[in-house]
């Protein structure tokens, strides 16, 4: 519903996310498009640390899963996505140095399969930290042609490398968000906890009225995978749904 102030209210909203589609129905109207009053920086001051650390990985999660989700099976038969793990011979712990050498290793990939400089790879890493400290690398590689592993662990040249078959999984974002650090390491405050390349698709989040209607209506029953309710001081009650397209009766 728009206002006169410029923004709108919603209570409800869809986002799609490839073949994974979420709903949430609201009790309470949702307001948008506002400018901020400052009010949030206050509200933010007085909570702890620790529950803004929480809050940060629970959105860091989220949108891992819908990016994943967004673009695993977009670039066609030729180009199955794959899922790759990249080690460090050497027990590199500082991520600087292991962020370095991951994007040369990117580059030379990009140019061995595309013949170009120009960055046509398109990914998503989640970096992981080993108990004994060193770094390592999850990735999933959208638009890859095949390249046997050999030739990639000569690539990447740093180590060893190891490719997961993925084909048989119907939700690759929450597969991935597996491997996301469970707890905030000191290493990775103030970076993102995934990094991505430029250019993938986004989610779409839709917030029509009727537009949501129309697909909830048109949500098959049995692809429904999550069912929830909860409740805050913003949405009131919140009942959310996930379906999954991909997913077998």
């Amino acid at each position: 519903m728009r206002l006169k102030s410029g923004g709108y209210s919603v209570k409800s909203k869809v986002i799609i996310s490839g073949s994974v589609i979420e709903v949430y129905e609201y009790e309470n109207s949702v307001y948008k498009g506002y400018k901020s009053n400052g009010g949030r920086d206050k509200v933010a001051d007085d909570e702890s640390k620790e529950k803004n650390r929480k809050d940060t990985l629970r959105r860091a999660r989220q949108n891992l899963r819908r990016t994943v989700n967004a673009n695993v099976w977009a670039y066609g038969e030729r180009c199955l996505p794959k899922f790759l793990t990249l080690t460090f011979g050497d027990n590199v712990t500082d991520l600087d140095v292991a962020h370095y050498e991951f994007l040369k290793f990117i580059k030379r990939l990009n140019y061995l399969v595309f013949g170009t400089k120009v960055a046509n790879l398109r990914y998503t890493a989640v970096p992981e930290f080993q108990k004994r400290g060193a770094v390592h690398y999850h990735v999933v590689l959208y638009n890859l042609p095949f390249v046997e592993s050999k030739v990639i662990e000569e690539v990447w040249g740093n180590g060893f490398i190891k490719i997961n078959k993925i084909d048989d999984v119907d939700n690759v974002g929450a597969y991935v968000c597996k491997y996301m650090v469970k707890e905030l390491d000191d290493r990775l405050r103030g970076r993102k906890c995934y990094f991505n390349s430029r250019g993938l698709f986004k989610p779409i989040v839709i917030e029509d009225e009727k537009k949501v209607e129309n697909i909830k209506n048109s949500l098959p029953g049995e692809k429904r995978t999550v069912f929830t309710v909860y409740e805050n001081d913003y949405t009131g009650i919140t009942i959310y749904k996930q379906y999954n397209l991909n997913k077998s009766n």
